[in-house]
């Protein structure tokens, strides 16, 4: 029930946003250059590493400026994109860990509708509560005679 009214509605999920992208120019115009790529006879795999740094940015706004370094083996890292195109430049598989790049944007009605039912029930439990002791106390009047 608090999704529906959350301070945040989901414009695109992860999965939709990572779906946009259908070749290798349109990795590199959102993402520019990987931090690491590998080359093999089939494919070309380009990982995107997003550190500490990244925190509160969205990754897709991100443009990566240092060198790409070709290897043989990924380095390890917390939080990465890794993108795997075929010889002629399409995606065909990407992989993440640790990066949400799900869109979203600010629900004010949402926000509204939540605080508005946090006081709603605070309200029906606070007459809830005096209700009960206000009957508690008229029975203790009545033990003792009107």
């Amino acid at each position: 029930m608090a999704s529906l009214f959350g301070c945040t509605k989901v414009v695109y999920t992860h999965d939709e946003v990572l779906g946009r992208y259908k070749t290798r120019d349109d990795v590199q115009k959102t993402f520019g250059i990987p931090t690491e790529k590998k080359v093999d006879e089939t494919s070309e795999l380009w990982l995107y590493q997003f550190d500490s740094y990244s925190l509160g940015k969205h990754p897709g706004e991100l443009y990566h400026t240092i060198p790409t370094v070709t290897v043989n083996n990924f380095g390890k890292y917390d939080k990465y994109l890794l993108f795997s195109f075929d010889k002629a430049g399409n995606v065909v598989r990407c992989d993440y860990t640790g990066v949400d790049m799900t869109v979203r944007k600010k629900n004010t009605g949402g926000t509204i509708a939540l605080i508005g039912g946090a006081v709603a029930v605070t309200a029906i439990v606070a007459i809830i509560a005096f209700s009960s002791a206000w009957n508690d106390t008229n029975a203790m009047i009545n033990l003792f005679g009107e």
